[in-house]
């Protein structure tokens, strides 16, 4: 590699990647979980927990995409085909914009259901008793699987990346030297 170019993400980049990884896959679980809980005061904390970890979401993803922008990054990884790099790209960039809006679509559904003041603020109000009741919370249940797709189909590429390519691919996401 040239010396301009490096081999590897940054470790800042590593470490936002994946933290976003667990951040996502703990939410979703927890999401799926809550979904089977009745809305009352046994909700509380789950839901509390989710809504700070979409927070702490936001920042990290904002400060992902700002560290790309400063950091030097390898060069695209290639699959030898342009139609399948392309769609790499555009994935890459939906992930961003996918965990973006579950975020906002989060915040919007807590913030029509009156949640920060219920769960953080010891209101003594009751949660809604149908959280679809909400044009956020539809957004928001519909953007989980989008986006648990994405997901899905950006793994997929990474492993074939690995070891149907060959590339090492993984290790560009990877701390070391």
């Amino acid at each position: 590699m040239s010396k301009n170019i490096p081999a590897r993400y940054h470790p800042l980049q590593v470490s936002f990647h994946w933290l976003t990884v667990f951040l996502l896959f703990t939410m979703f679980l927890l999401g799926k979980y809550m979904s089977g809980l009745p809305n009352d005061a046994g909700k509380f904390v789950p839901l509390g927990i989710h809504i700070t970890l979409g927070v702490v979401t936001l920042i990290i993803v904002v400060a992902r995409f700002i560290a790309r922008s400063r950091f030097p990054r390898p060069a695209s990884a290639t699959t030898g085909n342009v139609f399948l790099d392309q769609i790499g790209k555009v994935v890459h960039y939906a992930l961003y914009v996918l965990v973006f809006l579950m975020v906002v679509s989060g915040m919007s559904l807590s913030l029509q259901a009156g949640l920060l003041p219920i769960i953080f603020g010891g209101s003594g109000a009751s949660l809604p008793v149908d959280f679809y009741a909400f044009n956020a919370r539809m957004l928001h249940g519909f953007i989980a699987p989008a986006l648990a797709l994405l997901v899905v189909l950006h793994v997929g590429a990474a492993l074939y990346h690995q070891f149907m390519l060959k590339d090492n691919l993984l290790a560009r996401m990877w701390y070391g030297k």
